[in-house]
């Protein structure tokens, strides 16, 4: 792996403020580290057991691919986790975006002057997002 690759692999995970662009590149980039990793998708398909079309997706970042693909591949190209570490640091990116999406929405009902609609819609963000009362 060249060292520009290796660094977009140890990139940092968190930021306060994520966006739907930050997550995009970041899938980009880990897509990029995969393509560079392997010999051919083809072949990469047949070892890792997924479909080339899915390899082809996810290196373009078209596709964001469970953390059994990223097992897989790390495991068939002998990157000994780095792979599924980098998918770790892209995988946390997306959760903290929707996070932030939830959040919005949140204070945007707690704005709106109508207290038993927003009390109602709250408790469903809330429940969807894992929150108990």
């Amino acid at each position: 792996m060249t060292a520009s690759v290796l660094a977009a692999l140890a990139a940092p995970s968190r930021l306060n403020v994520v966006t739907p662009d930050a997550v995009a590149e970041s899938r980009r980039t880990l897509g990029r580290v995969l393509a560079e990793a392997r010999v051919t998708q083809d072949r990469l398909a047949v070892l890792a057991r997924w479909s080339r079309s899915t390899i082809a997706n996810v290196e373009v970042g078209r596709q964001c691919a469970p953390r059994e693909f990223w097992k897989a591949c790390d495991v068939v190209l002998g990157l000994e986790g780095a792979l599924l570490a980098a998918w770790g640091r892209t995988d946390a990116l997306a959760r903290r975006l929707r996070e932030q999406e939830t959040e919005a929405q949140i204070r945007q009902l707690l704005a709106q002057p109508a207290p038993g609609c927003v009390c109602r819609e709250l408790h469903r963000l809330l429940a969807e997002s894992g929150w108990s009362s």
